[in-house]
Parts: structure tokens; C-alpha cells; sequence
């Protein structure tokens, strides 16, 4: 969960591996949206603790975020998107598994 994806770029990224999406940010650009998720996941935990709805926190916050990246980017950079996040949470899983 520590790569920033640049959504627009998603698609070029994926038929070419090779490329580096990152290259037109700087590391202290990197630093500030890590800091931004970083800031916003602690949001969410505070949020599922004080309302005691993990799931509902869940659905709101995804909702938001699918709806503001279709608005963005559209239908399949979004789920691409999604989709990476789910890969990301299975690898990590299965890593933990061991």
C-alpha cells in the first residue's frame, strides 16, 4: 500500500511494465500524498471506532472513492484501480499466511 498509482497513466503502466509511473513526481510530492492516505486511513480507523460500523465506514468511504475516480479518470482506470487494491490486500495475506 506504499505505491502512489497515477490513474491516468494506469493503463499505459499495465501493457508496459517497464515503465515508471512515478517519474514525473518528486520524491517530496511522493512524501506528501503517503502522508495524505496515511492521514485519511487513520480518519476511517477513528471513524469505524467511534460509530462501531466497520462495514458502513467501509461502503461510505469506498463509494466515495468510486464515485469521485469514475468522475475522474472513468469506468475502467477506476476498476483497475480497484482491482490492484484488492491484489495488494490478497498478496498481503498470503504473505502473512506463511
Amino acid at each position: 500500500m506504499d505505491n502512489v498509482i497515477k490513474l491516468s497513466e494506469y493503463r499505459n503502466f499495465s501493457s508496459n511494465k517497464n515503465d515508471d509511473q512515478n517519474t514525473d513526481l518528486t520524491s517530496k510530492q511522493i512524501k506528501k500524498l503517503e502522508n495524505l492516505r496515511d492521514d485519511i486511513e487513520k480518519l476511517l480507523n477513528t471513524a469505524t471506532a467511534v460509530y462501531g460500523e466497520p462495514l458502513g465506514v467501509g461502503l461510505a468511504a469506498g463509494r466515495y472513492a468510486a464515485m469521485k475516480l469514475y468522475q475522474m479518470h472513468g469506468r475502467a482506470e477506476t476498476m483497475a484501480f480497484f482491482d490492484s487494491c484488492i491484489q495488494t490486500v490478497e498478496i498481503s495475506e498470503d504473505i502473512s499466511a506463511k
